[in-house]
């Protein structure tokens, strides 16, 4: 990825490198990797050190060298949302695992990424900036360069979810705020004082005969923390294995990434991104559950 622009007088006498980290954001590892690495740093086409002070009207150019490898890819289909130079949004469904692990090694969605920027002519490493557990369905945003993985990761991502539960939230809108982790005693996760601090707000959008269809904001981001904190409430998710009970209505955990929000790291442009429940979801509010006026 490069990276150029003409300083302008407001960077004045300032050092390259303190540009670099205060005003592109930067990280320490990427600031090493490019006083290492030869040709990386251009000023008025010339080679130049990061301490160099900048003088209004220099153009300045910076090629961030790639340090992972690209997965390989797969003919996977893709449901493609948005997509520009710096980042891709997709809707995942569910039963596709997000990134190759020990027991999925390849038929992931990085994968699947892969082959895609393959058929563009493009190869980027899938960093993934938000993830999806297996059996969650929805919005992914991924980053095409450590750059832009790092600019997001350190900017506010808004992300919002339907779930079905079984059982009705008492109240039907509220805050969780309870720490989320593996508890001492079983190593099993839940809320436990041990855990670290985790907050949920949700809203109940309709309900059914002992179902509701849920609207959740995770405020911050723990592994399974959704699920963990409507099970804590007495309200699991439907058909969530691990945290509830297989009744068979969905066939897999009801919850669903409907929108995401966050400003572009390039153009600060504000996005806002949303889908519609997946069909399997759709079919239990249609049978089980009534108040429904919109989604």
């Amino acid at each position: 990825m490069e990276i150029g622009w003409t300083v302008s007088e407001e960077q004045q006498g300032l050092r390259l490198r303190q540009v670099l980290r205060q005003q592109y954001c930067l990280s320490r590892r990427q600031l090493i990797r490019l006083k290492q690495l030869t040709g990386t740093v251009i000023i008025n086409g010339q080679p130049a050190p990061l301490i160099q002070r900048l003088t209004p009207g220099d153009r300045v150019e910076i090629i961030l060298a790639e340090h992972l490898e690209q997965q390989p890819p797969e003919e996977i289909p893709l449901e493609i949302i948005y997509e520009d130079h710096y980042l891709i949004v997709v809707n995942k469904p569910a039963g596709l695992v997000s990134h190759p692990t020990k027991g999925y090694p390849g038929g992931t969605l990085a994968n699947a990424l892969s082959w895609h920027w393959q058929q563009q002519g493009e190869e980027h490493p899938a960093r993934l900036v938000t993830r999806l557990d297996k059996d969650t369905s929805g919005l992914v945003l991924a980053a095409k360069n450590a750059w832009t993985h790092y600019r997001l990761s350190e900017s506010e991502i808004v992300k919002k979810y339907y779930g079905i539960t079984q059982g009705i939230p008492v109240p039907l809108a509220g805050e969780i705020n309870l720490p989320v982790g593996r508890s001492e005693d079983s190593g099993r996760r839940g809320c436990t004082p041990s855990g670290k601090p985790a907050l949920t707000r949700y809203w109940t959008e309709a309900t059914g005969e002992s179902l509701a269809l849920v609207r959740l904001e995770p405020v911050t981001g723990r592994t399974h923390q959704l699920r963990i904190h409507m099970a804590h409430m007495g309200c699991p998710l439907l058909d969530d294995y691990l945290y509830g009970n297989e009744e068979g209505l969905v066939g897999r955990t009801a919850l669903h990434a409907s929108s995401l929000e966050f400003s572009h790291p390039v153009s600060k442009q504000e996005l806002h991104f949303s889908v519609d429940l997946p069909e399997d979801m759709k079919a239990v509010v249609r049978d089980k559950i009534i108040y429904l006026t919109s989604i």
